[in-house]
């Protein structure tokens, strides 16, 4: 790991044309190919892979060494992997974003069914969130329409599930507003998705669940 970051550290060094020489006959786009396939079964990676997948156009060797780290990692995974409980029958959601990061902010959410993953996403934030709870709650605004999908999907083949749906957050901000109707000076000014979450929990389609769930 010492050489590879020495390694990694010198190619920051070099120009494009040096990167795209020191390059050569290492097959970037190939590799990136194959852990696109790996992120169906390994969500864990898939923000990293498609962060790197930025730069296939213009790519350089501290991209690649990155992408060996990737692999190197579902190697080293192997032996684990997805199980599912009788315990925890029904769909449940976990969201998080990340606000004031550089270059743009992000979130992230998961579905579990029967204790398993069968959904992620890990992606940038597309509108300008002037404070934390805005992003909190564009996150689990996202997350409410993936588990809506779900629900609606799995009824679909015949499966029925005990509604509403958790929906676990650990954001102190977003909980108030989404627990208590109207607007105030401070939310007055957010779009009308950011309340899908608050409209389902009225529905009584999802519930929120302040903190994270033991268990994931």
């Amino acid at each position: 790991m010492h050489q590879a970051g020495i390694d990694a550290f010198h190619a920051m060094q070099l120009g494009d044309e040096d990167n795209r020489l020191a390059l050569g006959h290492r097959n970037l786009l190939e590799l990136l190919g194959s852990l696109l396939w790996a992120t169906a079964t390994h969500p864990e990676i898939n923000f990293y892979v498609l962060w790197l997948c930025q730069f296939m156009s213009a790519p350089k060797v501290e991209h690649y060494d990155a992408g060996l780290a990737i692999l190197s990692y579902l190697y080293h995974s192997k032996e684990i992997g997805i199980t599912y409980s009788a315990s925890r029958p029904d769909l449940e959601a976990f969201c998080d974003a990340s606000w004031g990061r550089q270059p743009r902010d992000f979130f992230g959410f998961a579905i579990f069914l029967g204790g398993a993953a069968v959904s992620a996403c890990a992606k940038r934030i597309k509108i300008i969130t002037l404070a934390a709870q805005e992003a909190e709650l564009y996150g689990y605004a996202q997350a409410a329409r993936a588990l809506r999908f779900a629900q609606m999907l799995i009824d679909f083949l015949g499966h029925r599930l005990r509604l509403p749906s958790p929906i676990y957050t650990d954001s102190a901000a977003a909980v108030p507003f989404l627990l208590r109707p109207g607007a105030t000076v401070r939310t007055r000014h957010y779009e009308k998705f950011l309340l899908f979450g608050r409209e389902q929990c009225a529905n009584g389609v999802s519930k929120l669940e302040a903190g994270v769930a033991g268990g994931h």
